[in-house]
């Protein structure tokens, strides 16, 4: 490792640092007001939105695009996304949750966790244990329906697994299945949340990327109506395409910046 990397991993590992710090307090500072029953939806929303400026603070590049959409759409929606870290469910409320209320398929051990797990149960999640796929849906399906009842859309992850890559074997069908069960609209939604990495002793808790921008896109939603057999495949594909040209951005910018460094020097 030569210097300005062993530079770049010192400063990387503070910055990790000051992050968990300071989005520990954003968490008990919500968990305190659940706690005095002063917890609302607003609530809610508002430390959401904590969590994204923490996030700005940190990279200052973030990038939402399509928020336009949420203006036009009538919920209660599927809302279908790519799973690449923590920090999408965590902003989540703030970017969709001013638009309408939202829920979550999450797995059931993290309802488990001090703090975090009271906060995730406000939502009334749909909690899965992910060991048979078959009872998963089950009890997916007849929670689902108390949510949408209530107009509450409903965020899932059809990679179940959090994943910088679009696996085409492990990406499933739940979110388009309970758009045609219930007769409602399927939004998909495409992030880069590599910003925050995924742990390698806990999952949860992974280093932090500030050099690493923030994307979200927020697709026109596909009519109940218009689901059908190409409609898995189209998702996969658009997620998957999303994600390259944002990568070819990247590199594109890297070489740019390169070549006007080198310019100068010579």
């Amino acid at each position: 490792m030569n210097f300005s990397s062993l530079v770049r991993e010192i400063l990387n590992f503070f910055i990790s640092v000051y992050f968990y710090i300071s989005i520990s307090l954003i968490f008990f500072g919500a968990y305190l007001k659940l706690l005095l029953g002063k917890y609302s939806w607003q609530e809610y929303i508002d430390y959401s939105k904590k969590v994204l400026d923490l996030v700005k603070k940190i990279s200052k590049k973030i990038y939402i695009e399509g928020e336009r959409n949420l203006k036009e759409v009538s919920p209660p929606l599927i809302i279908i996304s790519n799973h690449m870290s923590s920090l999408e469910t965590l902003i989540f409320g703030y970017i969709l949750g001013r638009y309408f209320r939202i829920s979550f398929v999450v797995k059931d051990s993290l309802l488990k966790y001090p703090v975090i797990g009271r906060l995730i149960k406000f939502l009334n999640p749909i909690a899965v244990g992910r060991k048979n796929a078959r009872d998963d849906f089950e009890i997916i399906l007849k929670k689902a329906k108390n949510l949408i009842d209530k107009k509450i859309s409903i965020v899932v992850f059809p990679q179940g697994r959090r994943s910088k890559l679009i696996d085409r074997k492990n990406f499933n069908k739940i979110g388009i299945k309970l758009s045609k069960a219930f007769n409602i609209d399927l939004l998909p939604i495409c992030v880069k949340t590599d910003f925050l990495e995924i742990g390698k002793l806990i999952r949860d808790i992974g280093k932090i990327n500030p050099q690493n921008a923030l994307h979200i896109r927020i697709f026109t939603p596909i009519k109940s109506s218009n689901l059908d057999r190409t409609t898995h495949d189209y998702i996969i594909d658009l997620f998957k395409n999303t994600l390259n040209n944002w990568m070819q951005n990247i590199i594109l910018y890297f070489l740019l910046n390169s070549f006007i460094i080198y310019y100068i020097l010579i």
